[in-house]
């Protein structure tokens, strides 16, 4: 092989640089969205009951989860089909919408009231709906390490937003809709930018897999993630239906959990700023599922001393659960090179759905205020522990599929931490090893391990290889290369990016550095890495990569 360049061919520019405002974007759609949901500040006259305000969100995330749905399927059928999609109809289908939730109780009354709240909460929903896939696709183009800022960033920014809108539409003679009317159109020109800026090339030059396998795969890993957002989604709307019905008011509701929602967003951006080079973030942000099951086995407890302390706690609980679907959603696309809005759609449906079916037994539940508050708390244990069973489920079975690579696992541990004592040149001596791949080796690779072999084939392949090879120095063979070894074990693009500083024998604190994450993190792509390959070693690695 060539000699080697210390420039590394996954490098990323210096932290400063690549953090770009136009990706908290996403803030000013997710805050309008916060407004006409969850809220009644659009609300007036007779159009300002609880009742109204429950229409509006069922009507509306019925709109949303439609749009996910389908679009998700036009995107996974044909990928180019999402840019032909004008972002602009669904900007003014928001505006409209709540155009038209905030003039009905102004201008309508009776039949035409509802109508006219039905007709803004689906326009709403629709827009919304859009620009939530939008999102989840344009941050699945970027590498995890900038979502990883971007997308608790972009909470504490629609907190701030949220608090602006309600305050200065409580406080000055501002009409709610002049305030919210820019909020989408924000949104729309910052995504239009950020798709300009995000539409890199795949790190894979040809993804191994095809791409609905790959879909599988991305989520196959996001399984535990949906189970909570059901549970989560179906708790959230049956602790926010009931505490509206119990003060009889949206706003009253949302006094408390606005201020909460904002330190909660501080807390968490500042969490993720310290530790974003020390741990692994990925697995922080799952291990903040079962401190969320903590909280709400304890939410039920709440009930008695005030319904809006209990929609408080809910409300910051799963704003924080909403930015672990935006970075493990995020995550996941960019790892498999899939597009984030087919699999953030499905999980962000899914978890509409959940929410509908919750807002549902709340006020149900409310209908009976002798019985609530043990209503209240059956329905929270029960939530409680069919999350606990289910993802005890998921891991015993995750336990049990890979009894056998316990040791492999820890051996490359050892080995990425400095610790390994495996013998370096075990596989390659054996070529069998390699052709015992989970993939499949190309026949130049097994030409390569066997010299002798005259098949006139074999010589046909490796000369057609060998000019390919040649005619692309001018963009880097070692980047074939290492895009040819990622192909055939079905490396990750995070997989992909890690494996030139392996084969070059880089230090999981150097690679580190160098990709803005964590070392445990690339212990953790090293790991797999050696997994895939069914090597023991980074020596092993490296001659690997001297065989293609």
């Amino acid at each position: 092989m060539t000699a080697v360049r210390d420039a590394p061919s996954a490098a990323i520019e210096p932290l400063p640089r690549f953090l770009h405002l136009c990706y908290l974007g996403l803030a000013f759609f997710w805050a309008c969205s916060m407004l006409t949901f969850r809220s009644s500040i659009l609300l007036t006259g007779a159009a300002d009951t609880p009742q109204y305000n429950t229409l509006i969100v069922v009507v509306s995330f019925l709109a949303n989860m439609t749009v996910l749905l389908g679009v998700s399927a036009l995107v996974e059928r044909a990928p180019e089909n999402l840019a032909k999609l004008s972002p602009w109809p669904f900007c003014g289908c928001i505006l409209v919408g709540i155009a038209a939730i905030g003039g009905a109780g102004i201008w309508f009354a009776g039949p035409a009231l509802s109508a006219s709240l039905v007709i803004g909460s689906t326009l709403c929903g629709v827009g919304f709906g859009y620009l939530w896939g939008s999102w989840a696709d344009v941050l699945g183009r970027v590498h995890p390490s900038r979502t990883a800022l971007y997308a608790p960033a972009s909470f504490l920014l629609t907190t701030i937003i949220f608090l602006a809108v309600d305050s200065l539409a409580a406080l000055t003679p501002f009409p709610p809709l002049a305030l919210m009317a820019p909020l989408p159109i924000a949104s729309v020109l910052c995504l239009k930018r950020c798709r300009t800026e995000s539409s890199q090339p795949s790190v894979l030059l040809a993804p191994h897999r095809t791409e609905s396998q790959r879909y599988l795969a991305a989520l196959t890993t996001l399984v535990p993630l949906i189970i909570a957002a059901l549970v989560f989604s179906c708790l959230f709307g049956f602790m926010w239906e009931t505490a509206v019905l119990s003060v009889n008011s949206a706003s009253t509701a949302h006094e408390l959990p606005l201020v909460l929602n904002f330190v909660v967003a501080v807390l968490l951006l500042a969490f993720t700023v310290a530790l974003q080079r020390r741990v692994n973030l990925s697995l922080v942000y799952q291990l903040l599922i079962p401190i969320a099951i903590v909280l709400f086995a304890a939410l039920p407890f709440f009930w008695n001393v005030h319904p809006v302390v209990l929609n408080a706690i809910m409300s910051a609980v799963h704003g924080v659960f909403d930015v672990v679907i935006w970075y493990l959603v995020a995550t996941a696309a960019y790892d498999y090179a899939v597009s984030g809005f087919v699999i953030g759609g499905l999980v962000r449906a899914l978890s509409i759905l959940a929410r509908l079916v919750g807002i549902g037994i709340g006020y149900l539940i409310m209908l009976l205020p002798e019985v609530a508050g043990y209503a209240v708390v059956g329905v929270c244990i029960g939530a409680v522990y069919l999350l606990v069973i289910l993802l005890w489920f998921l891991w015993r079975n995750a336990k049990r599929s890979v009894p056998g690579e316990e040791a492999e696992g820890r051996m490359a541990i050892g080995e990425a931490t400095g610790d390994g004592n495996a013998n370096p040149h075990s596989s390659v001596s054996d070529p069998s090893s390699v052709l015992a791949a989970p993939t499949a080796v190309k026949a130049t690779d097994k030409a390569a391990a066997d010299p002798a072999s005259t098949s006139p084939v074999a010589e046909s392949i490796s000369t057609s290889a060998t000019a390919e090879i040649d005619g692309a120095e001018a963009i880097n063979s070692e980047e074939v290369v290492f895009a040819l070894l990622a192909d055939d074990y079905g490396l990750t693009r995070r997989e992909a990016e890690v494996l030139p500083y392996l084969a070059r024998g880089r230090s999981a604190k150097v690679i580190a550095e160098a990709l803005f994450v964590s070392e445990s993190t690339i212990r953790t792509h090293t790991r797999r890495i050696l997994e895939k390959t069914c090597l023991h070693s980074k020596q092993e690695l490296i001659d690997l990569v001297e065989k293609y």
